[in-house]
């Protein structure tokens, strides 16, 4: 195992929790380094026979060139831009203001968070006054503090990163409703930022399809069930993708046909245990149940004369 250099003190205390589970001496090894460097060197090492990667699609892609050398069999667990589909027959409050907690759980890091709130036009202006007062309501506070709230960035480089990607999209005309770039107020110490909420969008803008990592949804509006399927699959993505319906049929209809991994509908939260990855660029293989464990095993025939 190799952590983010930038966060890796949860993997000394999961090292530590697997030695004192009992693990044999050398059926687990942690080491630490950079990607460029350490990284690189796993990934290309001869006598590793398999690399399982989690992280951005540009990291994921630099993982499987340096893997290539030696055949070596690559899971990849990358990237998201996923869509939350909102039709005219659900319960409208109920999938706004959940839209709006999933896209931001954890601070909006999470590569499946459903950034893109697609909304059929007939409802689309009363989704678009909800998101606004859910989004501007939302509280920011020390993370260490209990309750529902949001906390900071996990550093520098993705508090830059957020806001260099909230000023280029204000800057191709996305309109901006809530938040925008800066810091909120109060809380000038650490990489706290706006809840920051974006509509009326065009799908070929760089808003609709890059992946921002932080609370910064966008809302576009559908005429028809198969325009909302055609936008929510027209991205490089294909990590997660949510259907809120009052229909059983259309929301087994549309979950066929979108092209991503797992499709959550009317809120139903992540089943832990079952097989999490995506399509397209978010990645390869799956993480997490029979499929997850199947990555890591190798098929052996035996014929008897």
């Amino acid at each position: 195992m190799k952590p983010s250099e930038h966060t890796p003190l949860s993997a000394d205390i999961y090292a530590e929790i697997i030695d004192e589970a009992g693990f044999p001496p050398g059926s687990f090894n942690l080491i630490h380094g950079d990607g460029p460097s350490v990284g690189s060197a796993l990934s290309r090492h001869p006598d590793i026979h398999m690399m399982s990667f989690t992280g951005s699609t540009r990291a994921g892609t630099a993982v499987t060139k340096d893997a290539a050398d030696t055949v070596k069999r690559v899971t990849l667990e990358l990237g998201g831009k996923s869509p939350n589909l909102v039709f005219a027959d659900c319960d409208l409050e109920q999938a706004i203001v959940q839209g709006v907690a999933e896209c931001f759980l954890n601070t909006g890091q999470s590569c499946d968070a459903l950034t893109r709130m697609l909304v059929e036009r007939s409802i689309y202006d009363q989704a678009v006054q909800l998101a606004t007062t859910v989004v501007r309501e939302t509280r920011i506070a020390d993370p260490n503090e209990e309750g529902d709230h949001l906390g900071p960035l996990f550093d520098k480089i993705q508090f830059d990163r957020v806001q260099a990607l909230i000023n280029a999209w204000i800057d191709e005309g996305a309109e901006l409703l809530v938040g925008g770039p800066g810091k909120p107020d109060g809380f000038e110490k650490g990489w706290f930022v706006k809840p920051t909420l974006f509509a009326n969008v065009k799908p070929e803008m760089r808003i609709v399809r890059e992946e921002i990592f932080g609370p910064v949804p966008v809302m576009m509006p559908f005429d028809t069930e198969d325009e909302a399927i055609t936008m929510a699959n027209d991205t490089p993505y294909g990590l997660a993708g949510f259907v809120q319906t009052g229909s059983r049929e259309r929301a087994e209809r549309v979950a066929a046909k979108l092209r991503v991994g797992a499709v959550h509908i009317n809120g139903g939260a992540y089943n832990y245990g079952s097989p999490f990855g995506g399509y397209k660029q978010s990645g390869n293989g799956r993480e997490g149940g029979p499929e997850g464990l199947a990555d890591y095993q190798e098929i052996k025939t035996i014929h008897w004369g």
